[in-house]
C-alpha cells in the first residue's frame, strides 16, 4: 500500500472505537472500553478470560491491533464481546 492510501485510509479510523457486526447481522459501532475475551493464551493473557481493550491501532500490514494492559496484540487473538 502507498503512503498515499495508507494516509486516506486513517482518515476514517478512530482509536476509540470499531464497527462490528453482531451475530444478529446487524452493524455497530463499539467504543473503548471493549470487552475482550482471549480465545487463546498470548504473552501475559490466559484463554478464556475477559480483557479491556482501551485503543485501537492499525499497524503497518494494515492489521488492527487491540491495546490490552497497555500491550498490543492484534484482533485476531480475541473475541468481541458485544451488549446487544
Amino acid at each position: 500500500m502507498k503512503k498515499q492510501e495508507l494516509i486516506q485510509l486513517l482518515k476514517y479510523s478512530s482509536p476509540t472505537s470499531i464497527w462490528v457486526v453482531s451475530y444478529k447481522n446487524e452493524l455497530q459501532e463499539l467504543q473503548c472500553p471493549i470487552k475482550v475475551i482471549a480465545i487463546k493464551d498470548i504473552g501475559d493473557l490466559k484463554q478464556g478470560k475477559t480483557y479491556s481493550v482501551t485503543y485501537i491501532k492499525l499497524a503497518t500490514n494494515l492489521k488492527v491491533v487491540f491495546m490490552v494492559k497497555g500491550q498490543p496484540y492484534f484482533y485476531y487473538h480475541f473475541e468481541i464481546l458485544t451488549s446487544r
